[in-house]
């Protein structure tokens, strides 16, 4: 396997014409839909999360993966998704580009569910498709793992130039690393979010996460067909796939947007609060997290307890949000319009071709 830290990247004109396109369509994203639904953003990381899990056909719906984060605990594909958050959030708020900080978001995502190899380098040879006891027939057998080490330092080294236009940047790290596969499991989670922490890193975005694994998710085969042209020295057919991935991913992020948009101008037609009640700032609380427990909005808040079980209250009798228990010491309230449009979101993203 061939490293990439100093290798020339040219691009055709046609490349690099739709990774312009791309590039104007992620700014502009990134600098109106996140000022127009300001809770917006989270929520947007969320859906990026179950978005990229899906691709590894991880499946809940948006209330069972809230639910689990909001309780700390959860099953199964729930419980995976909501680690797949947690990764992404850390990782972009930290917004390194380095070994040590891969081997973090590893360690994030998986110290729940594995922690045996959570945050560690595989030491063993792992193979994609085929039998489970050898590599025979394989769709792809990563580098041994012996070369790991010295890949991943090439990786650091290229992720660092800023030679190359943002996009195409991250497709090819992306490319690279799913390629170098440095991790027993959880390589292609991770690989996503790191794309998160290059755009940023290379400031295409500064508010939101681009929602570019709903895009690849738009069409799943293609983008293993384009790894696999990577593989194969061609190095095109994944930067315009991330180009098309990411203009995509903005018009679907701009849906999501105008319909919370009006989700929550409804909820201020149909709440009867007092002007000045806890009950209004809890909307847009509950657009950005729309499971809640007491618990919660009184530490957003720093209210009682009490306080904050009268505004939920005040939310449900309104008719905004139904409650239920979560376990035998929490209840929750929860917006089953919001969650309604992220399980939306994700069927519109969750269409193969």
């Amino acid at each position: 396997m061939p490293a990439i830290s100093e290798e020339a990247v040219t691009l055709t004109n046609g490349t690099a014409a739709i990774v312009e396109e791309a590039t104007v369509a992620a700014v502009r994203f990134d600098a109106t839909e996140a000022h127009r639904v300001l809770p917006f953003t989270p929520l947007l990381l969320r859906s990026e999360s179950v978005a990229s899990s899906r691709i590894e056909q991880l499946t809940a719906s948006a209330r069972k993966v809230l639910e689990a984060e909001t309780t700390g605990h959860g099953a199964g594909n729930a419980a995976l998704i909501a680690a797949n958050t947690r990764l992404m959030q850390q990782a972009i708020a930290r917004g390194g580009a380095t070994i040590d900080s891969i081997l973090d978001m590893h360690r994030l995502l998986l110290e729940e569910s594995a922690p045996d190899f959570a945050g560690k380098l595989r030491t063993q040879a792992v193979w994609i498709g085929g039998s489970d006891f050898h590599p025979d027939g394989a769709l792809f057998v990563p580098p041994q793992a012996t070369h790991v080490v010295a890949l991943l330092e090439d990786l650091q080294r290229f992720m660092q130039r800023t030679d190359i236009p943002a996009l195409a940047h991250a497709a090819l790290a992306h490319a690279q690393f799913e390629t170098i596969h440095p991790f027993a499991d959880g390589n292609g989670r991770t690989g996503r979010a790191l794309i998160h922490v290059l755009l940023r890193k290379r400031g295409l975005t500064s508010t939101v996460a681009l929602p570019i694994s709903a895009g690849l998710l738009h069409n799943v085969d293609g983008y293993f067909q384009a790894l696999t042209s990577y593989r194969a020295g061609h190095i095109e057919p994944i930067i315009t796939l991330f180009a098309r991935a990411a203009i995509d991913g903005a018009e679907r992020g701009s849906w999501l947007a105008e319909e919370l948009l009006q989700v929550r101008t409804a909820w201020g037609e149909e709440l009867t609060a007092r002007i000045d009640a806890l009950a209004w700032p809890l909307l847009d609380l509950l657009i950005q997290r729309p499971v809640l427990t007491t618990s919660a909005v009184a530490a957003e808040f720093g209210v009682s307890v009490e306080t904050a079980r009268n505004a939920l209250d005040r939310l449900e009798s309104d008719g905004i949000v139904v409650s239920a228990q979560l376990d035998k010491r929490q209840r929750a309230w929860r917006s089953p319009e919001v969650l309604h449009l992220l399980d939306q979101f994700a069927e519109r993203t969750g269409r193969r071709h």
